[in-house]
């Protein structure tokens, strides 16, 4: 390791450990690594610029403002009720819900963060007014909204294609969509498993009446994800016009159908949008300069000799500790952004399919979301349930384990996530 790279990693966790901010940490650790090796420091700029350029980047306001739509528009009740009347008669009916509703949620959105604040304000309170725990509320909705980044369209998928290059966005949508579902069912399957023990309520069964009614009512807002993905993967248009359709639409569905959304409320949701958006540019322009950085050191070279040596099977073990581990600590952005140029193109060295990494890599930083210490869904949803994020953090190991050995199927049975991208023509 050269004297200039050791700087760069030293500084960076040095600042880390500082708490300062990963987008900011990520500049100056670049900074200070290009005065080491005598670069000009014009070049911070261009990097970042090259790194939040691309087009597709577009999509992510635009998927950020149909959030804020969804969320003022009174989107989420439609959709919260059209779960309810399928899953209502279970036991831990409300859980069940809140995990179905976080699947639809990410199906529009992709966002981990808006799921658990947006569903969180609403479903947490019903638990508890159901007679579950507050921490066993707040540790299904933490856990229910990882399903955000999961379930397509994903911001942390686009932010990795971007990143890493060699990834089609659509095919890795369409990768995610088989893991989505079966750690949606697995999380329900524990939410009802464990509301049966504890003697949680549910629901009588819905009659015909009321099924006809929740389905005609959630019609317009299931339109939202079909649209989405259905001109998606079925060609129609790109990622950045289904994003700017989907805020099209959902402006219509909030502003003329349900008529919750006036003049007087567009600043807020732009303002909130901007703010979100902003940081993951920023921290897309901040990572390529550690990118560079990276690349410039030829780390990649010296990485791939070695591990070229070991079975790929091997390989994708030690990437999936490593990146849980790596969950606990740093976020998802920053962790795509600085980690996935590394792994990937040691992956496909290895002859793995690059989909295949690329929703490895992706499920297990959103995992990270919510492990401790620093799970950023345990620090959203346990102030709403007003209890503390150990007592939460103990009522989600479940879900946390349920979803990790769906992790580990998709990880060592590629067909899991690779069968959809197959029948669509993207491998």
């Amino acid at each position: 390791m050269s004297f200039a790279l050791t700087i760069l990693v030293a500084v960076f966790l040095f600042l880390m450990v500082c708490g300062l901010p990963i987008a900011f940490n990520l500049l100056l650790s670049s900074m200070i690594y290009m005065l080491a090796r005598g670069f000009d420091l014009m070049l911070i700029g261009q990097k970042m610029y090259e790194g939040m350029s691309s087009f597709s980047f577009l999509a992510v306001p635009f998927f950020v403002i149909t959030g804020q739509l969804m969320l003022k528009g009174k989107l989420l009740e439609t959709l919260i009720d059209f779960v309810n009347v399928f899953f209502g008669r279970y036991k831990g009916a409300v859980a069940i819900v809140t995990i179905g509703a976080a699947l639809l949620m990410g199906a529009i959105v992709g966002l981990a963060v808006a799921s658990a604040a947006a569903l969180g304000v609403f479903l947490i309170p019903m638990m508890k007014r159901e007679g579950y725990s507050s921490a066993f509320a707040a540790a299904v909705m933490s856990s229910a909204s990882l399903l955000g980044p999961i379930m397509p369209p994903s911001v942390l998928m686009i932010m990795y294609c971007i990143a890493v290059g060699r990834t089609s966005i659509a095919g890795l949508f369409l990768a995610a969509v088989v893991p989505a579902v079966l750690i949606t069912t697995a999380q329900m399957l524990v939410a009802n498993h464990i509301a049966r023990k504890r003697n949680y309520s549910s629901y009588p069964p819905a009659t015909g009446a009321e099924m006809r009614r929740a389905i005609r009512k959630a019609i317009p807002a299931l339109f939202l994800p079909a649209i989405i993905l259905g001109g998606i993967f079925g060609g129609v248009f790109t990622i950045t016009e289904a994003s700017a359709i989907a805020v099209l639409y959902s402006a219509f569905l909030a502003v003329y159908v349900n008529r919750a959304i006036g003049l007087r409320d567009v600043p807020s949701i732009f303002m909130e949008s901007a703010l979100t958006s902003g940081l993951v540019l920023l921290l897309a322009g901040a990572g390529s300069d550690m990118a560079w950085a990276i690349a410039t050191e030829r780390v990649l070279a010296s990485l791939i000799g070695p591990l070229s040596a070991i079975p790929p099977w091997l390989f994708l073990l030690i990437v999936n500790i490593l990146l849980l581990i790596n969950g606990c600590f740093m976020d998802d952005y920053a962790s795509v952004v600085i980690l996935a140029p590394i792994i990937a193109p040691v992956a496909w060295a290895l002859g793995i399919e690059p989909l295949h990494i690329a929703a490895v890599i992706c499920i297990n930083l959103v995992i990270g979301l919510a492990t401790p210490p620093f799970g950023i869904t345990l620090f959203v949803t346990s102030p709403i349930a007003k209890v503390k994020i150990e007592d939460t953090v103990r009522e989600a190991i479940p879900f946390l384990v349920v979803t990790t050995m769906i992790l580990f199927l998709v990880t060592f049975v590629p067909e899991v996530c690779l069968f959809l991208p197959k029948t669509f023509g993207y491998i």
